[in-house]
């Protein structure tokens, strides 16, 4: 019993060091086309603490998998290869963003809405378990506030 007490208390104060070792802004996953069951999640991601910290991985729960991706130039061609760990130096902020270091959701089975929000877990060596939270957005325009044309003129017509 004092085994599994000691153990939930190292977990939660691992947990408490991140959200005290990290500030996260603009963290968003982006929706995905329909019949797709992978998309990526962005954010800006400062180490607030006095220490290095290192990235190793993550989870959500509305994905079987997350992976740490970054995209690279080889040959005229652009690859998008998996990163192993993500150092963050103290006082350093790290962008997790499109076509540069972002965050790969595989086997994502649940529809993402726009407006919706989930939640993203991104572990550390040392540093305890970062939870934060991200809304999902589209790429696409929001369409409903352009008019709609007329084919056979140039005047917008009404809804």
């Amino acid at each position: 019993m004092k085994n599994v007490l000691l153990c939930s208390l190292l977990i939660i104060a691992g947990c408490a060091a991140a959200t005290e070792t990290f500030r996260t802004e603009n963290s968003y996953i982006r929706t995905m086309p329909p019949g797709q069951k992978v998309t990526a999640a962005f954010l800006q991601l400062t180490n607030i603490s006095d220490r290095l910290c290192t990235i190793t991985g993550g989870s959500s729960d509305i994905a079987s998998e997350l992976q740490i991706h970054e995209h690279q130039h080889s040959g005229g061609m652009m690859r998008m290869r998996p990163v192993a760990a993500v150092p963050v130096a103290a006082g350093e902020t790290v962008y997790f963003q499109p076509g540069k270091l972002h965050l790969m959701l595989f086997g994502v089975e649940a529809v993402l809405r726009p407006g919706d929000v989930h939640e993203i877990r991104l572990t550390t060596d040392n540093c305890g378990v970062l939870i934060f939270s991200a809304e999902v957005r589209s790429l696409l325009k929001n369409t409903e506030s352009m008019p709609v044309m007329n084919h056979h003129s140039a005047e917008p017509s009404a809804k």
